[in-house]
């Protein structure tokens, strides 16, 4: 279970009386990145309280609420970057929409997923018809944290952990590295992917560009690691190299998971599920330790 913070998104058709009705919730997990947003799929009872304005209003806010995750989530998925979806933009946003739109105040609650908690929210205080519990999403930037935290378990320096450092083979050929485990030379490297998502095509792209260079270092050719500091390190052919996975549900994601499952193999990665991250961090402390480093 993971600590999330949601808001209750409330129209309020006369905000001098305070009469209002719940028609959609924003949860998230801000160290995670996972957020989602839902609105009531059936409108009946928010017309019987809203005329056209009021409503209006309360979908051009969800709109752009919608636009922000979606970016967000862009982000998170292609590029491993949590952007500003902290717990300071769910709090502004319940200070700067007084009006017709108002959010309760940021509340903690405890959830698997966003989409856990939102199916939690709307059992007990967003009434929709129609609601129907939905497959949750799982974030690249979900799996990256989880990593993060692994390492931190097995008490890995954080001095040796360099995060989005930057694989280059040759001359041209270069792979973002969302981990690598340095002392003196790069010892693991890392990689998250999430196989649970609705653009899955874009993974299997992802994981082809990701694995050619490392193929190339498999096969002897001059590589190093420059680290986001700008440091560069040395790394041998033989590196430890990690893949955490986020597994599919769907038939399509479980194709887009078979075909990267070859490509896994073909570089020589070890291949370990979300609840497997723990075992990661242990083999990268024991590499660490056998390299002098340990603590």
């Amino acid at each position: 279970m993971r600590r999330y913070v949601y808001s209750l998104v409330r129209c309020v058709p006369d905000p001098r009386t305070g009469e209002f009705i719940n028609v959609g919730a924003i949860v998230g997990d801000p160290e995670s990145g996972d957020w989602s947003m839902r609105q009531v799929s059936n409108e009946t009872r928010v017309r019987k309280l809203s005329g056209p304005v009021h409503l209006d209003a309360v979908h051009r806010f969800l709109t752009e609420v919608g636009i922000k995750l979606d970016e967000a989530r862009a982000l998170m998925e292609n590029e491993g970057t949590n952007g500003v979806l902290d717990a300071g933009w769910l709090e502004s946003l319940h200070y700067d929409h007084r009006n017709v739109v108002q959010l309760s105040a940021p509340t903690p609650m405890a959830a698997e997923s966003a989409e856990r908690a939102l199916d939690f929210l709307f059992a007990g205080q967003v009434i929709d018809p129609q609601m129907q519990s939905r497959e949750p999403v799982v974030t690249k930037w979900t799996v990256i944290s989880d990593l993060r935290r692994a390492y931190r378990r097995a008490a890995v320096d954080s001095r040796l952990i360099h995060q989005k450092a930057e694989l280059y083979v040759g001359q041209h050929l270069h792979a973002p590295l969302d981990f690598a485990i340095i002392a003196d030379q790069a010892l693991q490297i890392a990689q998250g992917w999430s196989f649970r998502r609705a653009d899955i095509d874009d993974v299997s792209t992802q994981v082809k560009a990701w694995a050619f260079p490392i193929g190339r270092l498999r096969a002897e050719e001059d590589s190093r690691v420059i680290s986001a500091g700008e440091t560069v390190s040395n790394i041998s052919r033989d590196v430890d190299v990690q893949v955490i996975v986020a597994e599919p549900r769907t038939g399509e994601q479980i194709r887009a998971y078979e075909e990267a499952s070859q490509v896994f193999a073909q570089v020589r990665a070890s291949v370990h599920t979300l609840a497997e991250t723990d075992e990661v961090g242990r083999y990268a402390a024991e590499l660490v330790a056998k390299a002098g480093h340990g603590g």
